[in-house]
C-alpha cells in the first residue's frame, strides 16, 4: 500500500475483474494492470482512539456507540463528504454535543457525540480516523465489447482498517504497470507493486458491491484488439486444469496454468472455486497468488468461468475465485 495525496490512502486491491450485464453471453477477457481510485459517500471510520484531554485519555466517538466500519453521512446535519469536512463541525462546535447519522451495514445509526478539547493542540476532536478515499493497483478482467461495461475485483473495496465497504460516490480507473513483485511466503502475502498515470482516464466506476466493482470504460483502446470469449455458467465449470490470464510485469498479460480443486456454487462469501496455482514459472515469480492479481481472470475449456479474488495467507500456492456467473449477477 501506498499513501496517494491527501485524502487518498492506497489500499493494494486484488486484480480487477470487469463485468458488463447478467445476460451477456460474450466478454472480452483482459487480465490488464490499472490504477483505481476512489471517493466515498460520507466517511468511515477506519478506528477509533483516545484525545489526550484535561479530564484524561477519553475516547467521544467509542462512548458514543459509534464502530469501526461506521459510515458517517451528516454531523450536525451537514452533509459529510471528507474526513476535513468532519474536523471542521467538530470544530465548529465549541465542545457542544454533535449530532452524527450514517449507516452501520444495511441498517442506520445516530448518536450524538460529546466533542473534547486536546490537550497537545487546542482543537476539539472525537476520536476517529477518516478515511474518505482508496487507491490502489488492480486488473482489468474483461470488457463488454458493444458497450465498454466492465467489473473489478470480484470483492469490494473495503477500508483497509476495519474492512468495511465503501459506499462508491465517485471513482475512475486510470493506466498502470506493473514494476515488480514482492513474492508471497507462508504467513506473508507478497503484492505487485505498479505505477498509474493518473492525467489518463480509462474509464468511471458506477457501483461498489460485495462481488465487485463495476463501470464503464471510455478507452476503447483497452479492448478492441482482445478476442470475445463465452462466458460459462457454474453447471460448466468443473475440477481440474485451467488457466489464469493476469500481468506481473510491464502492463501486458500473459496466461498461467491452474487448477480448479474445489466448486461451491452459491457460496455465501462469493468464494465459488478453491484453485491452486500450478505453473512453475508463475510460483518462482510471485510464490502463488499474491495482492493485484485478484480478478485476473481464470479460463476453461476456452470459456471465461470467473476470477481470481483471494490468496491463503498460510498458503499462497492457494487461493478462490468467483465464478463469471455470480459476478454478472451482482452486476445487474
Amino acid at each position: 500500500m501506498k499513501k496517494l495525496g491527501k485524502n487518498f490512502v492506497g489500499s493494494l486491491l486484488l486484480c480487477l475483474l470487469f463485468v458488463s450485464t447478467a445476460q451477456a453471453a460474450e466478454l472480452i477477457p483482459l487480465g490488464v494492470p490499472v490504477g483505481v481510485r476512489m471517493t466515498a459517500e460520507g466517511v468511515v471510520i477506519s478506528s477509533l482512539s483516545t484525545v489526550d484531554s484535561a479530564a484524561g485519555e477519553i475516547c467521544p466517538g467509542q462512548q458514543a456507540g459509534l464502530e469501526a466500519g461506521d459510515i458517517l453521512q451528516t454531523a450536525n446535519e451537514v452533509a459529510i463528504s471528507s474526513s476535513e469536512q468532519l474536523a471542521q463541525v467538530i470544530q465548529d462546535s465549541g465542545g457542544e454535543p454533535v449530532r452524527i447519522t450514517g449507516m452501520r451495514g444495511d441498517t442506520e445509526i445516530e448518536t450524538t457525540v460529546q466533542p473534547v478539547q486536546s490537550s497537545q493542540s487546542g482543537m476539539y476532536q472525537i476520536g476517529l480516523l477518516i478515511r474518505d478515499s482508496m487507491a490502489g493497483i488492480g486488473t482489468l478482467t474483461f470488457a463488454d465489447p458493444e458497450t465498454g461495461a466492465f467489473g473489478a475485483l470480484g470483492h469490494p473495496v473495503s477500508d483497509v482498517d476495519s474492512g468495511a465497504l465503501l459506499p462508491l460516490e465517485t471513482g475512475s480507473i486510470v493506466p498502470a504497470s506493473v514494476v515488480g513483485v514482492v513474492a508471497g511466503e507462508a504467513g506473508t502475502p507478497g503484492e505487485l507493486v505498479g505505477t498509474y498515470e493518473f492525467s489518463k482516464e480509462l474509464g468511471q466506476l458506477n457501483d461498489n458491491t460485495t462481488c465487485g466493482i463495476f463501470g464503464t470504460l471510455s478507452d476503447d483502446s483497452l479492448y478492441q484488439a482482445g478476442g470475445v470469449m463465452q462466458t460459462a455458467g457454474m453447471d460448466e465449470i468443473h475440477t481440474g486444469k485451467a488457466e489464469i490470464l493476469t500481468c506481473i510485469s510491464g502492463s501486458v498479460p500473459q496466461t498461467y496454468e491452474i487448477s480448479i480443486e474445489k466448486i461451491t456454487p452459491d457460496a455465501q462469501d462469493s468464494r465459488d472455486l478453491s484453485i491452486r496455482i500450478t505453473d512453475a514459472a508463475l510460483l518462482e515469480q510471485t510464490g502463488g497468488i499474491v495482492p493485484g492479481m485478484s480478478g485476473s481472470p481464470i479460463l476453461q475449456d476456452g470459456k471465461l468461468v470467473g476470477a481470481v479474488t483471494h490468496t491463503l495467507l498460510n498458503n499462497p500456492e492457494k487461493g478462490y475465485g468467483i465464478s463469471i456467473e455470480t459476478m454478472l449477477k451482482a452486476a445487474a
